[in-house]
């Protein structure tokens, strides 16, 4: 019996038995890198929520200073005097409104148009849907054979034991996210509170609500919050949730934003209640979730 245990012990992957060890990195905590692994998924293998072929689908919509919801134009002219954060109209979509926005968890490193073989996070895409057609259903290989997005962008998750850490989508009017309070929840329910700092700068600086040349280092807080029911496109679900605030001293400028996010552990991040640096507001909403394992 006991010989029996071990032939099969032998034959488990070593991946499956031991997680990944894990580093704190400015507060964030990450798995230890890997350099001498050649396997391809060795940082999203443990994942729990965004596992390697899942697809979320989001709802979103940003409300102006004077209370009325709005979406964006999927456009990146910034030049227009009568609308220069290309918002539009949140019930009467158009062809050049973004309706939604697609997240897929693929993991391909290739996509990056300059890869960093140090990247240690799970690679997910961002694509902008319009009338329900997404402009990024696949990939495609240039002249070169590199494999590229047809349309979107490729970023990063930190998804772990420890903690789940993501970009947010930072294409477009979403712009306005970099400034905001990242998506970052820590597992461990005695941790009430956490940080990390982002420095950041041109090209995430937009002069429609930031007009600076420099770098600005944002102090990022984060407090537990009670567990919450939220009714949702997918039924009811109880989520952990989390309060975060953003700070920044630049240019004899105090910038203040904040974020309400909605943990669960399956559908990750199934709501985000964004407050901007102008004082507008932006809420994104899981609407449909899907898995290939």
């Amino acid at each position: 019996m006991n010989r029996n245990i071990l032939i099969l012990l032998i034959f488990i992957p070593v991946g499956k038995l031991f997680a990944q060890e894990l580093i704190s990195d400015g507060g964030i905590y990450i798995e230890k890198p890997d350099y001498s692994s050649t396997e391809k998924h060795r940082y999203s293998r443990d994942n729990i929520s965004y596992k390697l072929k899942t697809t979320f689908i989001f709802d979103y919509y940003y409300i102006d200073n004077s209370g009325v919801k709005k979406k964006f134009l999927l456009s990146k002219n910034i030049t227009s005097v009568d609308n220069p954060l290309n918002l539009t109209d949140y019930q009467n979509l158009t062809d050049s409104t973004i309706a939604q926005i697609k997240l897929i968890v693929t993991d391909s490193v290739e996509t990056f148009p300059n890869y960093d073989s140090t990247y240690t996070q799970t690679v997910m895409s961002y694509a902008y849907i319009i009338k329900n057609d997404s402009l990024c259903e696949c990939f495609q290989r240039d002249e070169t054979n590199r494999l590229f997005l047809c349309s979107g962008v490729s970023t990063g998750v930190i998804d772990n034991a420890k903690n789940l850490w993501m970009h947010p989508p930072r294409q477009f009017t979403f712009k306005i996210l970099q400034l905001n309070p990242f998506p970052f929840y820590y597992l461990d329910e005695s941790v009430n509170h956490w940080s990390w700092d982002l420095e950041t700068g041109n090209p995430y600086l937009d002069p429609r609500w930031i007009n600076y040349k420099g770098n600005i280092k944002i102090h990022f807080d984060y407090t537990r919050q009670k567990d919450e029911i939220i009714n949702s496109p997918l039924g009811k679900i109880k989520c952990k949730v989390t309060n975060g605030t953003g700070t920044s001293e630049f240019d004899n400028t105090t910038m203040k934003t904040s974020l309400k996010s909605y943990y669960h552990p399956k559908y990750g991040f199934v709501r985000l209640e964004y407050t901007n640096i102008d004082g507008t507001k932006m809420v994104i909403q899981l609407i449909k979730y899907s898995s290939n394992e």
